[in-house]
């Protein structure tokens, strides 16, 4: 029978905006009660930090150099304290004794044709600081045994599907820096990245506005997308695979053509109708929408009709990754499978995450 804990987990994607973290009644299986979230942003300077490191890492060897560098240990250490901060507020919080952490820490470099992955946080002292068992390193089991090491949160997803089975979803999509997406069919559950989500619009956002990123799509809502440009784009994918992408796949340069206004309103379209192209290929009918990209008004017209913003069913679309990380940190300790070959590509179901205690 599977243990049942109080788990906190935490998340910060390669977008470097900052710590989501939540805290959950769980077992990783049948039981999940979410209790609290929090949001913790990144101060610029900060930001600016994560994104010189990762953009100087190509290889694992580049690792082992920047890892001595001044501005990596103290980068690490402030976000190590930022998620401590966290932490300790959802444990003064909960009303039952916090026993599980699944920390994810922040993807610095990820390869796995080379079977390695590296993320940023000091977990030796996270775990002196709560003596609490914390489970990290999701990533590297399944790279072992010949997956790609992500996505990971698709067996919460299915866990949410299941919960909502009375209404009729196939399938949830993220829309985060990259859109990716966990369905199920013939009862097996699938995954696969889908292409860019707010990564190239974020990035014209702040080269020709200024602003991180096109807040609710006002912006993207002005004027009308290129639709040869877009689709001749959208023309080049393919989903025949597991795939795993990463910010750096994608560029904004072929786009460089375009009105700065018409730039917004095109990369809008493409992230919304790579998702479509996508369930239509597989033919998926109704899906949930989590993520950031769930509040651009212009891509989720575009999704109108197949696509429902998972907020409308109990469920906080800013914070379903902080929660899967709880709900994996279980699955790890009650060695239970996070990946899957339909998932990551991994030769069977495997678990995964090391356990730190003190």
């Amino acid at each position: 029978m599977s243990k049942t804990f109080n788990s906190i987990g935490t998340m910060s994607g390669t977008s470097f905006d900052g710590i989501d973290i939540s805290l959950a009644t769980t077992d990783g299986k049948d039981i999940y009660n979410n209790h609290y979230n929090l949001y913790e942003q990144f101060d610029d300077e900060l930001k600016n930090n994560l994104k010189q490191i990762k953009n100087s890492i190509k290889n694992p060897e580049d690792l082992i150099e920047i890892k001595k560098t001044k501005l990596f240990t103290q980068t690490e250490d402030k976000i190590t304290n930022l998620h401590i901060k966290l932490i300790k507020e959802l444990i003064l919080k909960s009303e039952n004794k916090v026993n599980l952490i699944g920390f994810h820490g922040i993807t610095l470099f990820h390869d796995a044709k080379k079977q390695f992955t590296y993320q940023l946080g000091n977990t030796e002292k996270l775990s002196k600081e709560f003596k609490i068992p914390i489970v990290y390193n999701f990533r590297q089991n399944d790279l072992k045994y010949g997956g790609q090491g992500a996505p990971l949160a698709p067996v919460f997803h299915q866990f949410i599907l299941q919960q909502l089975k009375n209404k009729n979803f196939d399938a949830v999509v993220n829309i985060g820096g990259i859109s990716n997406i966990s369905y199920i069919q013939k009862d097996k559950l699938f995954a696969t990245d889908i292409g860019p989500g707010n990564c190239l619009l974020d990035e014209w956002s702040k080269m020709f506005f200024n602003i991180d990123y096109d807040k609710d799509g006002e912006k993207s809502l002005m004027s009308k997308p290129d639709l040869i440009l877009a689709n001749n784009y959208i023309d080049r994918f393919s989903f025949n695979e597991n795939a795993s992408y990463d910010f750096n796949d994608f560029s904004i340069s072929e786009f460089r053509s375009l009105d700065k206004d018409f730039g917004l309103s095109t990369l809008s379209y493409i992230t919304a109708n790579l998702i479509l192209t996508f369930l239509n290929e597989k033919k998926i009918n109704k899906v949930l929408i989590s993520g950031g990209g769930r509040k651009n008004k212009a891509i989720m017209n575009y999704l109108k009709g197949r696509a429902f913003d998972i907020d409308e069913f109990s469920y906080d679309g800013d914070f379903i990754e902080s929660q899967a990380f709880a709900y994996l940190a279980a699955r790890s300790v009650n060695k239970l499978p996070i990946t899957f070959p339909e998932t990551t590509g991994v030769a069977n179901p495997i678990s995964g995450g090391e356990i730190k205690t003190v």
